[in-house]
């Protein structure tokens, strides 16, 4: 009986063209503006991380240790604390992972200087690459021993190995960053978050994730003359210093981020961070309370508006433009089946249920909704197009994917299905009797 239904619907397809063309234009666009929003939200609100963001959290508190008159009421959580600090958080192993980092935007070359490449990479303290599931193809990360020995030994990923040294594995080389020469212990596939949640007061702006090409222990960094690629926040004192300046003894510039699998586990961190922060505050250290707090990937983003508000926005005036589209087919569709009302009688007359008329033109309303898809398909490649030309620091995203493509399909067949149910109910509902002596 479907194939039945399906066919009767393909027929009907052809009968009234013009009217059939405005239905499946209105569709399209409708589809095509609502899923053009929909690629672009569910590139940035996905996880940064697949299968890993969800478990981390960053560390904040004031950890300022003189007076700020400009921002005496700390409005804002701030993530950076000084060396001492993040490592006394990390080397207390008191979570399943924690690490220490900043970014650092430095040059990396051979050591005979035949070639070069200013990258974008990490200066971290613990085991950066295990914790945010950074793929390593050749060598091992740095131990624990190399790192308290300040050992000058670098993991670098394998698109600067292939640049600098004509291979992927580069294990053994040596590479030169800042004054210093650094053993490259591991190559790592290319890594990147989805979006941006390291290091977000750094890539204010960036909203997606930005390739890590090198990954170095932090003091090793420090003492090649290698910092991170700002300051951070330095207090009263300290040196006037410049960009990727490695003096940075009295700033605050390492985020401490941990892997934390339960509630529970949260919580009890939460209270070792306070615990800590309140120690160092009741000891003179830390000028200000310092209301120590821990923060999921989720939470840290949208307080730090890593995400534009306008792309919720344009999701949800897509669905609203969608839901008028929506209107105006079901009353195209309720139009077209009540022309058709002496058919429905004689079907009826002969014996069809309402079941059968209702289900009829249901496939028919789903089939054309899916060639409203098919015609909603290119006109989503324009607008696509038109977002990577516009200058949004989201416009990388707007690629479209085999995912993209199923979920157009799915609410094709379902806009059709649903604009579809009350004007299907409302053909089949007048009893045959009525029909006949109307008509």
């Amino acid at each position: 009986m479907f194939r039945y239904y399906l066919d009767l619907a393909w027929r009907r397809c052809w009968q009234g063209p013009a009217m059939v063309l405005l239905l499946v234009l209105t569709m399209a666009i409708g589809i095509a503006s609502c899923m053009t929003a929909l690629t672009i939200f569910g590139a940035l609100s996905g996880e940064p991380l697949p299968g890993i963001s969800p478990y981390l959290h960053v560390v904040t508190m004031d950890a300022r240790e003189a007076v700020d008159a400009n921002n005496n009421d700390y409005d804002k959580p701030d993530g950076y604390l000084k060396l001492t600090d993040a490592k006394a958080l990390v080397d207390a192993q008191r979570a399943r992972q924690q690490v220490a980092l900043a970014q650092s935007y430095t040059l990396v070359g051979r050591p005979d200087g035949k070639q070069s490449d200013q990258v974008q990479g990490l200066m971290a303290h613990g085991p950066v690459l295990a914790m945010f599931g950074v793929p390593l193809r050749h060598g091992r990360s740095w131990t624990a021993e190399e790192q308290a020995a300040q050992a000058p030994v670098v993991v670098i990923d394998s698109a600067l190995a292939q640049k600098l040294f004509g291979t992927e594995d580069a294990v053994g080389r040596s590479v030169s960053l800042g004054s210093g020469s650094f053993r490259v212990v591991g190559v790592s596939a290319p890594w990147k978050p989805r979006t941006q949640f390291l290091d977000v007061p750094r890539n204010q702006g960036n909203v997606l994730g930005q390739p890590e090409q090198f990954f170095v222990p932090a003091q090793a960094a420090l003492a090649a003359g290698v910092g991170p690629l700002t300051a951070g926040e330095c207090g009263k004192g300290a040196a006037v210093v410049s960009f990727q300046s490695a003096e940075v003894d009295k700033c605050r510039w390492l985020e401490v981020w941990v892997a934390l699998d339960t509630p529970a586990t949260v919580a009890a961190y939460a209270r070792f961070v306070a615990g800590y922060a309140d120690a160092q505050h009741a000891a003179g250290r830390f000028v200000y309370p310092p209301q120590a707090a821990l923060y999921g990937v989720p939470s840290w983003m949208s307080m730090n508006h890593v995400v534009p508000d306008d792309v919720g926005l344009n999701l949800a005036l897509a669905g609203a433009f969608l839901l008028l589209c929506l209107v105006n087919v079901a009353g195209l569709l309720a139009a077209r089946f009540l022309r058709r009302q002496a058919d429905v009688t004689i079907r009826r007359a002969l014996g069809a249920s309402r079941r059968n008329v209702f289900a009829q033109h249901l496939v028919e309303t789903g089939v054309l909704g899916l060639i409203g898809g098919a015609l909603a398909l290119p006109l989503t490649w324009l607008g696509l197009w038109i977002v990577r030309m516009q200058p949004v620091a989201y416009a990388d995203a707007a690629h479209f994917s085999v995912s993209a493509f199923a979920a157009l399909l799915l609410l094709s067949l379902v806009v059709g299905l649903v604009v579809g149910i009350l004007p299907a109910w409302r053909v089949c509902r007048q009893p045959p009797a009525m029909q006949i002596k109307l008509g």
